[in-house]
């Protein structure tokens, strides 16, 4: 009997399996070649032959639906019922409505979103050469704002997202990587990922609760389909050459200027050497990238496994970047296909070479008559030690700042269907973070800088850092449709998360023997209290939260998700926060009366608002009373270390809330040629941390950080698409996004903390050393600049400032509010292009209304100390007579337009080559040129000044640092393939 049952469920089986066969064409009935076609709700799949031609197996006949995609074409889905041949015909349009899309445990489709969610797939990523994610996406995404401040190829670029929301180390959105949060972009190599979505406004981030007040960017990776193996090769070479060079006085220029000044140079002008610093300092960087893929599966099964390897040579010749990543992905389904397991495992290994930022002031500073060696071989190291000089190219050879780091993770989830339609998932995830840093200043190169690092006789750094992470979530997933007018999902979840990090720190010196530098630190004679340094920190994340959305008829949609977060990083009084959040939407074009209006495809009002949290400006034990090791003191004939308060407990620490109302509309017109998106928002940040002074003895120590402070962003985005032209042959798609956000601080005091200003900012220029060029005030924004007012130069070579109290005198009472670094208006502006087998593009992006402070002009620009340091040519040289001051003499309008990227590719028709799929080269290049009225280097400055760990960190954006290390332009040939 038992014999019988297993044969009679073994034909049940199989009678539901079948195979179905069709034809995948375009709207003028041309194949389409690597189409999707998959099974709805599985990974099991398969893509089109070079005859538009598929085959799949699908598990019941009776019930499948296949959904076919392919790039630039709607995605259909077609009810098999029975039958065993489907042919399928694709619709171009520029927006995908049918398009699945990351929104946070889980997934929808941008049809049923009702939050402010933009997404970019991979078509649509920057092209050339990428570290990671943000490089993808940069100018891509309205509000979503994204700088590269420097040419140094190991520095990560810096993410703002609808401006700037917290006084306390604001690190931009939180980014999570494949489901798992908190991710580390640099861990993901950029091919293998397969889109990115960005949350933008709170209803669609409250599901990550505290962590989420800044944004939140959903990265989703490739992941193995169809029914054969698949090898992906893309790999390029690339070369970097400086792109803004400063303009110098040369040897001849130099002698001439001093000679009309009348500067007596007899104890520098001793070599005959013609020298240009910089060009010492740079080299041509030639950078390569190989990614290899291999993927594929069945319809019980689906895999991926790549390495990818980076070599970056930065324009500096002390700079560089190797990194090996490797990535597997493995899911298997079984028990009649209700239970999925999958496996990821991740590992990213680097090794960079940081560039010294000081060489860069020698270059500023360094005589162009000092040559960079000897005549007999040896650096010439007879510069002006006390005024910032060095030999730049002997400390680029004998010294070093190095990285070697280690980032691995595994995750393991298993996911159960209990009934149609609900499921519940767990997953596991372990990752581990290891870095090795090692500084050698080298007593062969002085640098100049004052001895402050003891590097005339040597100084060595050692330190060894690492970051555990565990991490365990289980979901409850329930997703199913009514008589096909109904749809309900909903996910309920627990989390449980555990951070620790640990620390050990080694600095020496004074050392009698150099030769191996920073790897033999007990070479070195010298040892102050403080120098070797050891910690550890720990912190727990515990949250509970949910999500529920109904749709009817995709004509009236809602959603509603509440998240609370446990976190031991808080004080005994408000260890736990909630953060709701609602949205809805309205599908207008679904209404009876807009049958008759041909004309609009697809119409949404979507309203949101919600309230999400940020702990990321929050170091651990915050709220508790700590001492640290302080000085020595004697006891019977010993001297024991002694110990002293060094914070000030604060139970009542917790929660910065960010509040956001959204509202927008997206629209799709004019069959499918037209659509965009425009949104208003409106978000307040309550409770911002911030560390005040506070009285002694009241207090034991004379600063406590507190939650205090408010903050609004205000602001309205425009995103459009537009098939300007498209034909069997030629297409021509362009794209703009316009983003304009006002940042505002509302309140910085309380009853027990105040301040009634905050100034921030320390240009670091010679003659002005500490001045301050920010102000953090309630009315004002982050980035406001404040000092002196310049109305020019008079006869006398003398600045013009303006005696702001009338009291005769000008002193840092008549500073005064001179502009902000925030833009009034942000945008980019992208174009693609097809012509039978070519593919082209050329993307621009830039900033208006927001000023910089030309730092260098300030700092090289002034004829004052000529006789001992060169100088920046400059209009002003020879009349200014003074020296320079912090002032809005040097504050310029910084508004631009960058050439980004371009890039122009063939594919090569491969019909006849039965083992390749895919054949496309490509070049390339990026940061073409820059359209500005900005007169120093470049208009494009970091946003994120500072040590994260400064009190201030971050709220002087808008310097041009005189450290500034150039950027590169970069061309690119590249090239990738398909087996």
């Amino acid at each position: 009997m038992l014999t019988m049952l297993m044969s009679f469920c073994m034909t049940v089986a199989f009678a539901q399996q079948g195979v179905i066969k069709g034809k995948v064409l375009d709207e003028n009935g041309e194949a389409i070649i690597g189409a999707n076609v998959i099974e709805r709700g599985t990974t099991n799949g398969t893509v089109t032959d070079v005859d538009g031609n598929y085959t799949v197996t699908v598990s019941n006949l009776a019930k499948a639906t296949l959904q076919i995609s392919f790039v630039g074409y709607t995605t259909q889905e077609q009810a098999v019922k029975g039958r065993k041949s489907i042919d399928i015909k694709l619709n171009p349009s520029v927006v995908n409505l049918g398009e699945v899309v990351a929104i946070g445990y889980g997934t929808q489709t941008r049809k049923e979103i009702t939050g402010s969610i933009a997404n970019v797939s991979q078509e649509n990523f920057n092209k050339g050469v990428t570290r990671d994610a943000s490089d993808l996406l940069q100018g891509k995404v309205a509000g979503l704002t994204i700088t590269s401040g420097s040419g140094d190829v190991t520095r990560s670029s810096q993410i703002r997202l609808r401006g700037t929301t917290t006084l306390q180390n604001d690190q931009g959105p939180m980014v999570v990587i494949d489901g798992v949060p908190g991710g580390d972009m640099s861990t993901v190599s950029p091919s293998d990922i397969e889109s990115i979505s960005v949350l933008k406004d709170a209803s669609s981030a409250a599901i990550y609760g505290s962590r989420a007040a800044s944004g939140v960017i959903l990265i989703t990776t490739k992941r193995g389909a169809g029914s054969k193996a698949t090898i992906q090769y893309d790999g390029y070479m690339s070369i970097d050459n400086m792109a803004n060079k400063p303009d110098m006085l040369n040897a001849s220029e130099w002698r001439t200027l001093n000679k009309e000044m009348g500067n007596d140079i007899s104890v520098y002008d001793k070599y005959t050497a013609d020298t240009d610093w910089f060009d010492e300092l740079t080299r041509m960087g030639v950078s390569q990238n190989h990614s290899i893929s291999l993927s594929g599966g069945t319809s019980k099964s689906n895999y991926r496994a790549s390495y990818t390897y980076l070599d970056r040579k930065g324009i500096a010749r002390d700079n560089y970047l190797k990194r090996h990543s490797f990535r597997f992905q493995l899911q298997q389904r079984a028990i009649n296909d209700k239970l999925r397991l999958g496996l990821t495992g991740s590992a990213t290994m680097t090794d960079n070479r940081n560039p010294d930022p000081n060489n860069w002031i020698n270059a500023y500073n360094n005589l162009p008559v000092y040559p960079v060696k000897n005549s007999d071989g040896s650096y010439c190291l007879d510069m002006n030690t006390a005024w910032d000089q060095g030999n730049a190219v002997a400390n680029q050879e004998y010294s070093y700042r190095l990285n070697s780091s280690s980032y691995f993770y595994g995750q393991g989830d298993a996911q159960y269907t209990l009934m149609d339609g609900l499921n519940v998932k767990a997953s596991l995830y372990k990752s581990r973070f290891m870095n090795d840093y090692s500084r050698w200043d080298d007593p062969r190169a002085l640098k100049g800088q004052n001895n402050a690092d003891y590097n005339a006789s040597g100084y060595g750094i050692r330190e060894d850092r690492k970051w555990d992470r565990e991490l365990m979530e289980w979901t409850l997933n329930y997703d199913k449709t009514f008589n096909d007018v109904h749809k309900v999902s909903a996910v309920a979840g627990y989390s449980w998360e555990k951070n620790t990090y640990s620390n050990v720190h080694a600095g020496v010196y004074n050392f009698a023997v150099y030769s191996m530098g920073a790897n033999s630190l007990e070479a070195g004679n010298s040892l102050d209290i403080g120098n070797i340094t050891s910690s550890k920190n720990e912190y727990k994340l515990i949250s509970f939260f949910g999500r529920a959305s109904y749709s009817f008829k995709e004509r009236y949609m809602v959603t509603a998700t509440v998240r609370r977060d446990g976190s031991s990083k808080f004080g005994a009084n408000h260890k736990w926060g909630t953060f709701p959040s609602v949205s809805a939407a309205w599908g207008i074009s679904q209404e009876d009366f807009m049958k008759g209006v041909t004309w609009v495809n697809d119409l949404k009002l979507r309203f949101g608002y919600g309230v999400t949290g940020n702990q990321n400006g929050l170091m651990p034990y915050k709220s508790l009373d700590l001492y640290k090791a302080k000085d020595t003191y004697y006891q019977n004939g010993s001297w024991p270390t002694a110990f002293q308060i060094s914070q000030n407990a604060n139970p009542n620490l917790k929660w910065e809330s960010t509040s956001m109302a959204n509202i927008g509309l997206d629209f799709t017109l004019f069959h499918s040629r037209l659509n965009g998106t425009v949104e208003v928002y409106s978000k307040k940040t309550k409770d911002m941390l911030y560390t005040y002074s506070v009285p002694t003895p009241t207090y034991v120590y004379d600063k406590i950080q507190a939650n205090v402070g408010d903050m609004t962003n205000k602001g309205i985005e425009l995103s459009l698409n537009w098939n300007v032209f498209r034909s069997k042959a030629f297409n021509w798609t362009t794209s703009v996004n316009l983003s304009h956000n006002t940042n505002k601080i509302t309140k910085l005091s309380n009853d027990i903390f105040s301040t009634s200003r905050l100034y921030v900012g320390d240009p670091w220029i010679r003659g002005a050393s500490g001045v301050t060029s920010h102000v953090v005030e309630e009315g004002y924004p982050v980035g406001q600049f404040y000092m002196l007012k310049c109305d020019g130069i008079d006869s006398n070579g003398k600045f013009i400032i303006e005696d702001k109290n009338g009291d005769g005198q000008i002193t840092d009472d008549d500073r005064t509010y001179c502009g902000s670094a925030q833009p009034k208006l942000t945008y980019g502006w992208n174009n693609t292009f097809t012509w039978k087998n070519w593919d082209a593009s050329f993307f621009i992006r830039g900033t208006i209304g927001n000023k910089v402070l030309d730092n260098p002009l300030a700092a090289y620009g002034n004829t004052t100390y000529l006789a001992g340091n060169n100088v920046m040519k400059n209009k002003y040289l020879g009349v200014l007579k003074e020296n320079s001051r912090v002032c809005s003499f040097y504050l310029e309008d910084a508004s631009f337009a960058r050439l980004d990227n371009m890039s122009i590719g063939y594919t090569f028709n491969t019909k006849k080559i039965s083992w390749l799929d895919k054949a496309r080269v490509y070049v390339a290049a990026q940061n073409l040129f820059v359209i500005t009225g900005y007169d120093g280097l470049d208009p494009e400055v970091e946003l994120f000044t500072g040590d994260p760990s400064d009190d201030n960190a971050g709220l002087s954006p808008g310097i041009e640092p005189r450290n500034f290390m150039p950027k590169a332009r970069t061309f690119t040939f590249g090239v990738n393939l398909t087996f």
